[in-house]
């Protein structure tokens, strides 16, 4: 029961007096601040109350001080009530002693600014505010006040928190030099931040471009993923795309951060083979992909439903210590038997982990307050993780062109040592028959046994020329699937249709020392066929073949003739018949004389553009001309519905 003041003894009363006379009033600060152009923390000089019924108004609450309590004394309620703060300041006379009334985080808040009991402004701010309820002059999280100078004045403020963390009443009065200058440096460093990740974008898709090498591509998503979670995580994603819907544009907020770990997840089981390397580890590492699903289903649902942020973040880092554990033990796991450039890799799967724990620990100990810090920190890591990633994955094709360059460099010493081999054993073979063809000039039937030897020999050497230029056409062939650029493709392709070419000029060869000519007909019908396999594997192409059949080849000639149609059926099926509907190869030989063969060979297709580079549709007919003329033959080229061309070459 209150006591009545009249019942107190005089003693009493005089220390009530003075209490009541040197003691503050319930709910003002000590003093009155004077602002003075510096930065003025604004939270040790509230007074609040909370507002859980949302009724109170400002009018009532400006002639009440007494409702209020010190800020500091106010009992921690529910974070979505409104809450009021007030407090009273002097302005001297500067004339911009500190007009910027900033905060940060804050969804809605309203700022009532009084000078003698009357009303001087109402503004409207908050992270969630749409963009149409902001006065000029003013942001999301700062208001433009309009002090006067030498003027008592008094700043009552609504604050409607509704993520669901308990708010944080960080207010300050700045000069708008000041504020401004701190904006400008933080919009500096954030363009420096997304300017690098905009670089190990272009960088990555340059290099999947080129190399066609998959992890680049996982790797492009998680760097896109994750930079477009620090863009929208900063706040520039409401400005940018929703700025009267900033409450749905931050729903999506942290479902980049998920895109961008799937990236991550498919870099690692890519790039480590988990599949067929370490198929523990990626029974394990298929969680991730589970959980990330359900992180980004949960969050989205709450946020959206309830917009309880506070609840979808506690759910969130509760996943936190599995995800960490599968990473742990992949890392554990795979280290020992990851080559240098997969280990580039771990490092930055273990910075991630620093980067996650750190993050996590900050956001469970400052809420809300370290969302500052962690941004910054947590950038400088992203760019670390990514310099990490595409130095490894760098490193890698490095090292597969080094291994492909000493393959490469090995099979040229293995055929060099295969045709020294074989020219000491002609030139041996050789200087024998030499000797004996001396020594038994009058012994027939040695001679004759020499000559079985010199056959059994020419058949060795021919077996092995035969051998050898098998062997070259199966390497080339084994090398074509797993090149991805295409210029090199074609000039593998190119190479293997010369070797087949050879080939069967080998083969045909052989059959003239065995006694049977070489047929015309039946060589082009064999390489042209071969050809076709290489460059037109759907067989589009018709080839017409106008050949007597008893027109036969001089032995001499069939190896510059075979190369002089590769190379034609090659420039045709390569350059020829692109989006061709009926693609048409023509190929007839006549006998001018005994000694004479006319050749052509036409197709149907582009010709020669108008315009275009000669080299690009040309690039065979410098070694046409110089196998023709080799032969003593001549050569002349029409460009008429396609390209024709015409050879008279003795046979």
């Amino acid at each position: 029961m209150a006591r009545d003041i009249s019942s107190l003894k005089p003693s009493g009363l005089l220390l009530l007096t003075f209490i009541l006379a040197f003691a503050p009033a319930n709910g003002s600060p000590p003093s009155t601040p004077v602002l003075t152009g510096q930065r003025l923390s604004l939270q040790p000089l509230f007074t609040a109350l909370e507002d859980s019924a949302g009724s109170a108004n400002p009018t009532d609450l400006i002639l009440h001080p007494n409702s209020f309590i010190p800020l500091a004394t106010l009992p921690k309620g529910n974070p979505v009530s409104d809450y009021w703060l007030r407090t009273s300041f002097r302005t001297n006379d500067l004339e911009d002693p500190g007009k910027i009334l900033t905060f940060h985080h804050l969804t809605f808040v309203d700022v009532y600014l009084y000078a003698d009991s009357t009303l001087i402004t109402h503004k409207v701010v908050g992270a969630f505010r749409p963009a149409s309820q902001l006065t000029d002059g003013d942001g999301r999280l700062y208001a433009s006040l309009p002090l006067e100078k030498n003027r008592d004045y008094t700043l009552l403020i609504k604050v409607h928190h509704t993520k669901y963390y308990q708010p944080q009443f960080d207010f300050e009065l700045l000069t708008q030099r000041q504020y401004f200058k701190a904006l400008r440096t933080k919009e500096s460093i954030d363009a420096a931040f997304f300017g690098a990740i905009c670089i190990f974008f272009i960088y990555s898709l340059l290099s999947w471009i080129v190399s066609r090498f998959r992890p680049y591509l996982w790797l492009l998503l998680s760097i896109g993923g994750i930079g477009c979670y620090a863009v929208s995580n900063s706040g520039y994603s409401i400005d940018w795309v929703a700025p009267n819907h900033p409450a749905t544009a931050w729903l999506i907020n942290v479902h980049f951060l998920y895109v961008g770990l799937l990236g991550i997840y498919l870099l690692v089981v890519d790039f480590w083979q988990l599949r067929t390397d370490f198929p523990k580890v990626y029974a394990w590492m298929r969680l991730v992909p589970a959980l990330l699903i359900v992180r980004a289903l949960t969050a989205f649902g709450i946020d959206y439903f309830t917009g309880d942020y506070y609840l979808s973040g506690l759910i969130d880092r509760a996943t936190h210590p599995l995800m960490l554990f599968i990473v742990g033990y992949a890392l554990y796991a795979c280290w020992p038997r990851l080559n240098p450039a997969r280990r580039y890799l771990a490092y930055g799967l273990i910075l991630l982990c620093v980067s996650g724990l750190f993050l996590t620990i900050s956001i469970i100990v400052g809420h809300e307050r370290s969302l500052n810090i962690v941004s910054i920190v947590g950038n400088c890591f992203n760019l670390a993780i990514f310099l990490f990633f595409t130095t490894g994955l760098k490193e890698e094709m490095r090292q597969h062109e080094l291994a492909k360059q000493v393959a490469l460099e090995e099979l040229n010493r293995l055929q060099q040592h295969q045709n020294s081999l074989l020219e000491k054993r002609v030139e041996e073979r050789t200087e024998a028959l030499r000797v004996t063809n001396k020594r038994l000039q009058n012994q027939k039937y040695q001679l004759a046994e020499r000559n079985t030897k010199i056959e059994l020999l020419i058949d060795e050497l021919h077996h092995r020329v035969k051998n050898n230029l098998q062997l070259l056409y199966s390497l080339l062939s084994l090398q074509l699937p797993i090149v991805s650029d295409g210029i090199s493709r074609d000039i593998l392709k190119g190479n293997i249709g010369k070797i087949r070419a050879m080939m069967l000029v080998n083969e045909k060869l052989f059959n003239v020392e065995k006694g049977r000519n070489v047929s015309l007909c039946e060589f082009i019908t064999e390489l042209a066929a071969h050809l076709q396999k290489i460059y037109d594997t759907k067989e589009k192409t018709r080839i017409q073949q106008d050949i007597p059949t008893g027109l036969c080849l001089s032995d001499k000639h069939t190896l510059s003739f075979g190369l002089i149609l590769s190379e034609l059926f090659t420039n045709t099926f390569k350059h020829a018949f692109k989006d061709h509907p009926d693609p048409c190869i023509r190929v007839k030989a006549v006998e001018v004389n005994d000694h004479q063969l006319e050749f052509s060979y036409s197709d149907n297709g582009v010709g020669i553009p108008t315009g275009e580079s000669n080299e690009k549709f040309t690039m065979g007919i410098p070694l046409i001309k110089d196998l023709t003329r080799q032969m003593n033959g001549k050569m002349t080229i029409a460009a008429a519905e396609g390209l024709s061309y015409s050879f008279t070459i003795p046979y």
